[in-house]
């Protein structure tokens, strides 16, 4: 076990380079996640976050993580709405995984190895991501939880080994495991592969006790299939809250359509890139989308490069397992670890971000540590790893102020990923931001033929038309971005008001109803739907639509005027009567309500509405 003055060095050298991250800034995602969302901003509404998605209404279908949602708000309420706050957390996150990775490493390698390879892992660049960014909390927090059940998990068995057959400290180890479990399934979807690693730690302990696998694991069975349990309630939990499947509905862009043959030749490179993050993270990037890394589908050199990449670290991982096992611990906790990343099992919504290599790089740092102990043991050898650990930690305290503010992180954007579409958009916004309209219109039609998949850049566009008074071109991209997300209502609803603006109801309508087949009780859409219809000459399809409206609210009294309105236009004087008297009383300081019925009490208003 590592000795108390490693933990400190390890520590010690984790703050000193994650440090400076407190005077960081929201930025990027964190942005709408966390700034604009106001879910969050109070703890009121605590319990529900639990059923809640990550993202706002528009973004439903794409992410469940009930964990980091809960300390978002949390943090909030901590900080006062304060970034500090957030980056607070993320420092002291770090630091707890930091300190797992060298209670795991610990049990793998010697204490020399163990404390190179947390050293390591707590200097590496590619980790900028997740701690300098507030959203990053989900990748440390899911890290923490994993490793912390690993370790428990890993405990346990050591204490039954020492005789511990059945005893309260053994009861609080397995209490220990599920609730980290529960805390990394909550935080990120990744973690779901916990249980394949608990597998292998039963079979790691087995290989050192001389034990057979299947005896080794039998003990643990009852443990084992409780994280499992959970890992399913966890799925069917995201199911309910998103109505999707395991992905959510949420493809990368590049991948939309592939199978998996197509996601393996299109992800095949992405191994190199990995590699190259872990060994040599002299570029790095915020972004890594079409056109920074080409999502391409059919077999080439840098395919083919990614295939014997992978083929040569299986062989290295089998070839190591008796001389140099803890090259096979890391390669087998790596690979497995960034399975769900990967975008092989199943498509998810990115295709390459360095955040989701914080937890498998566990994996590279035992890897690391393992490589390490082959070293001869020279003065020279801790001169030269010192050397190179300072390096590393030099080039992460360099990155961290890429996510200081909004725009020292346009301008890396800017100069690390020039070709990709996320780059172009964000020219764009800032240029609107500044007024210059033809700018940013340029900028994000650039993106959008780099990729015209998202639906989101597709949207934010058709919006700024919508603000210049451009209708017809605004009714145009926001219908287009339903038509790429029909989850959107947000889109259809301001599609339905362009086209309105524009003078076209017929397709006003015709959009309104097809998103609320799929949203019936979305409120906006119904009140612009209806006016779409009555707006066309069918006040009928008008009063269902408000009629479904006052159901869906029958306490608003906005929505009854609206009801008794529509009804009048159909000639349903009796109903449009009723309607805007329950206006009335639940509004009596309002004049509408009553000028409506002054002229529905001559009948006047009725055969003139038709």
């Amino acid at each position: 076990m590592a000795s108390s003055r490693a933990y400190a060095i390890v520590l010690g050298v984790a703050l000193a380079a994650s440090v400076t991250s407190l005077r960081n800034g929201f930025v990027a995602d964190d942005v709408p996640v966390i700034q604009e969302d106001q879910r969050i901003h109070s703890l009121r509404g605590l319990p529900a976050l639990a059923s809640a998605p990550y993202w706002g209404r528009d973004y439903r279908s794409k992410l469940y993580r009930p964990a980091t949602t809960v300390m978002f708000a949390l943090d909030w309420k901590l900080g006062g709405g304060r970034p500090i706050a957030f980056h607070a957390t993320n420092v002291a996150l770090n630091l707890v995984v930091v300190g797992l990775v060298l209670a795991l490493a610990s049990r793998v390698l010697t204490p020399g190895g163990a404390l190179v390879a947390s050293l390591w892992f707590a200097v590496q660049p590619v980790h900028v991501e997740a701690v300098a960014g507030a959203v990053g909390l989900a990748e440390l927090l899911a890290a923490a939880g994993y490793l912390g059940a690993l370790l428990a998990y890993l405990v346990d068995g050591e204490a039954e080994d020492a005789g511990w057959r059945a005893s309260a400290g053994r009861a609080w180890l397995a209490l220990a495991v599920l609730v980290c479990a529960a805390v990394a399934y909550g935080a990120k979807e990744h973690a779901i592969t916990l249980p394949a690693i608990l597998f292998l730690a039963d079979a790691w302990q087995a290989r050192a006790a001389g034990q057979r696998v299947r005896d080794r694991f039998r003990r643990h069975i009852v443990l084992w299939l409780g994280v499992v349990a959970l890992a399913i309630g966890y799925v069917a939990a995201r199911a309910q809250v998103l109505g999707a499947g395991f992905s959510g509905g949420a493809v990368a862009p590049g991948m939309e359509g592939h199978s998996a043959l197509g996601r393996v030749l299109i992800m095949a490179p992405a191994v190199l890139v990995w590699l190259r993050w872990l060994v040599w993270p002299v570029h790095l990037s915020a972004a890594y989308l079409p056109n920074a890394f080409r999502p391409i589908a059919r077999f080439g050199l840098a395919q083919l490069a990614g295939v014997c990449t992978v083929a040569a670290l299986a062989a290295a991982a089998w070839t190591a397992r008796r001389r140099v096992p803890g090259v096979t611990a890391g390669i087998v906790f790596g690979a497995i670890a960034a399975s769900v990343t990967a975008n092989v099992m199943l498509p998810t919504g990115v295709l390459l971000a360095e955040r989701l290599a914080y937890l498998p790089s566990v994996g590279a740092a035992l890897v690391a540590g393992a490589l390490w102990e082959l070293l001869p043991a020279r003065r020279f050898t801790w001169a030269v790893t010192a050397t190179v650990l300072g390096l590393l930690a030099f080039r992460t305290l360099g990155r961290i102020p890429v996510w200081r503010d909004g725009q020292r992180f346009l301008a890396a954007l800017t100069r690390d990923a020039p070709d990709s579409y996320r780059t172009r958009w964000a020219l764009g916004s800032e240029a609107f931001e500044h007024g210059a309209f033809g700018t940013g219109e340029r900028q994000m039609m650039a993106a959008i033929s780099i990729y015209p998949g998202d639906a989101t850049l597709v949207q934010v566009l058709g919006e700024r038309y919508l603000e210049a008074g451009l209708f017809a071109p605004a009714a145009r991209y926001l219908s287009a971005s339903y038509r790429l997300d029909t989850l959107s209502t947000g889109a259809a609803a301001r599609g339905v008001f362009a086209f309105l603006k524009d003078s076209q109801p017929d397709s006003a309508a015709a959009l309104g109803m097809a998103a609320l087949r799929r949203s019936p009780e979305d409120a906006a859409l119904l009140v612009l739907t209806g006016e779409a219809q009555l707006a066309a000459g069918r006040p009928r399809e008008a009063l269902a639509l408000a009629r479904r409206l006052v159901f869906v609210a029958p306490g608003n009294w906005v929505y009854q005027q609206i009801a008794g309105h529509a009804a009048a236009r159909s000639g349903r004087c009796e109903e449009a009567q009723a309607h805007l008297e329950r206006a009335r009383a639940l509004a009596p300081g309002e004049r509408g309500p009553s000028e409506a019925l002054r002229h529905l009490d001559g009948g006047s208003d009725c055969s003139l509405a038709r």
